[in-house]
């Protein structure tokens, strides 16, 4: 656990979900600007790694977890960035799992391939030299 500062020193940035910055991806410039500047923070206290969380730091919890309305712009625009993700990955996880799907078998056979041609290349070796000792 780190204090609040050391968060807040760091600016928050999610080429995953906004590729082309967060404004393309929906969010208005006040919005795109509060996410840079507290985004590590607020992802921060959702996974309970701030030593000392301010009221509002906690007020921003509820609002997370749909137990209370936002009222500052950094709830608003946290909301927001989480229903774009929430969207993103809604409709993502079948084109994915697509590529996914054909991209392991490729790689998993090319290895165990190499690994069977491999194995046996040299415990036929092993066994030469067995029979010639």
């Amino acid at each position: 656990m780190l204090p609040r500062d050391h968060y807040l020193k760091q600016t928050f940035q999610d080429a995953v979900n906004f590729p082309d910055g967060f404004e393309k991806g929906g969010l208005s410039d006040i919005q795109a600007r509060l996410i840079r500047k507290q985004g590590v923070l607020v992802n921060a206290l959702a996974m309970d790694e701030v030593s000392d969380p301010t009221p509002d730091d906690l007020h921003i919890l509820k609002v997370i977890a749909n137990q209370s309305a936002p009222k500052s712009p950094i709830e608003q625009a946290w909301i927001k960035y989480l229903s774009i993700v929430k969207a993103r990955q809604a409709s993502a996880p079948p084109k994915s799992s697509k590529a996914k799907t054909k991209a392991k078998p490729v790689e998993s056979e090319e290895p165990s391939v190499t690994e069977q041609e491999g194995k046996p290349a040299k415990a036929k070796a092993t066994k030469k030299t067995a029979k010639a000792e």
